[in-house]
């Protein structure tokens, strides 16, 4: 009964010092120090995650088969990875994704979701 009470009283010590010590955390989490980055917006995240997956063996890096075929498409005068393109719309990746174009082939809604897919989107083109 001694032994049921000790770990009792140590788990509600614990309750009772947990949240003291995750507020510091969310504290110092909200407030970075000057020489730190600022946090990744969840939802841009989420989207490189879901690129990573679907897009990422053809168009995270130049030697991708997706990367070069957009060099040879544009010669140069804009970039071909995906990820260091400025001029992307939204409405045309998804047109891009959903249809596909050239070699790429379309991807349904029961491989990428509506709701991925807008990540991808945002993404690709954070200032659309």
């Amino acid at each position: 009964m001694k032994r049921f009470r000790l770990r009792r009283g140590l788990a509600v010590a614990a309750c009772a010092v947990l949240p003291v010590a995750l507020g510091g955390c969310a504290l110092q989490w909200t407030h970075p120090s000057a020489h730190s980055a600022p946090p990744a917006e969840p939802a841009r995240v989420a989207g490189r995650k879901i690129f990573d997956k679907w897009c990422g063996d053809c168009h995270s890096t130049a030697g991708g088969p997706g990367s070069l075929a957009l060099q040879r498409k544009y010669r140069g005068v804009l970039p071909a990875v995906l990820e260091q393109r400025s001029d992307l719309r939204p409405d045309y990746i998804t047109l891009v994704v959903r249809h596909g174009v050239s070699f790429m082939p379309s991807f349904r809604k029961t491989e990428i979701g509506d709701a991925d897919l807008a990540l991808v989107a945002a993404y690709l083109a954070p200032s659309q």
